[in-house]
């Protein structure tokens, strides 16, 4: 498992082919950025066959480090939320890439990589017992999560209310690179559209609702301002709940 995800993430930056911000040529409001992976040679060309072991826990230690120091650094840039009641927290859910990305965000797979190794902690009669499959759980409400592009987004909504204009293509020191967001929604085709799965439909009234979260993108406000900007975007499924009256 521990070489199977550090196989995704020198493949997920690999792909990325993201440019650092300070090279494209715009300023916003403050920016994150990840360490970088490097690799040079197999652990067997440093130390020879015997230090394979070896060096492999001790990789795995350090991207242990990795992991909670990125989730640290996520929850530091969260926007202020007295100020925006309506919307979720800030999540890392943008990408800027040639492509369309491959993967879930890099902080997606590092969450269930930190659960896999919490769970490793445990005993397999514990990990049995906790696995949601042999549980037989299944979701309130059934959600879809894709790469959308700014072609499919088009407009916004940022942080003080307004509309802005959401910017395809970001300018880089080598050309453009286009913006990528990782949108969640419920799912129209889904089981639960009709309402949420397991509430007593005796009592209660149900409805799955998609619910936004901030992001921050590369924007054009009314008066032709270009800049990054937190927006809204889908980012979740929820069940909401009235009681039925008259019964």
């Amino acid at each position: 498992m521990t070489i199977l995800f550090l196989t995704m993430v020198i493949s997920y930056f690999g792909c990325m082919k993201a440019a650092p911000m300070k090279e494209a040529n715009v300023r916003g409001q403050g920016s994150l950025a990840y360490p970088g992976v490097r690799t040079h040679g197999t652990l067997e060309s440093v130390n020879g066959p015997k230090a394979g072991s070896r060096g492999l826990t001790s990789l795995a230690d350090t991207f242990e480090h990795v992991i909670e120091e990125l989730l640290d650094e996520d929850q530091k840039v969260r926007p202020n939320e007295e100020n925006n009641k309506d919307a979720d927290l800030y999540t890392s859910r943008v990408m800027l890439s040639s492509q369309v990305p491959l993967e879930p965000p890099l902080l997606f797979l590092l969450e269930e990589y930190k659960n896999y190794l919490d769970a490793a902690n445990m005993s397999m009669r514990v990990r049995r017992h906790s696995d949601p499959a042999r549980r037989g759980e299944l979701s309130v409400c059934d959600s879809i999560s894709e790469w959308v592009t700014a072609a499919d987004k088009k407009t916004a909504v940022d942080m003080s209310g307004g509309t802005v204009t959401v910017l395809e293509k970001v300018p880089v020191s080598k050309g453009q690179l286009k913006q990528y967001f990782y949108e969640t929604k419920c799912n129209p085709m889904g089981y639960t559209k009709e309402g949420c799965r397991g509430i007593d439909k005796r009592h209660w009234n149900s409805q799955c609702r998609t619910t936004q979260s901030y992001v921050r993108a590369l924007t054009m406000d009314s008066k032709k301002r270009i800049g990054w900007r937190f927006i809204r975007i889908d980012t979740s499924c929820v069940c909401t709940l009235t009681i039925k009256r008259g019964r």
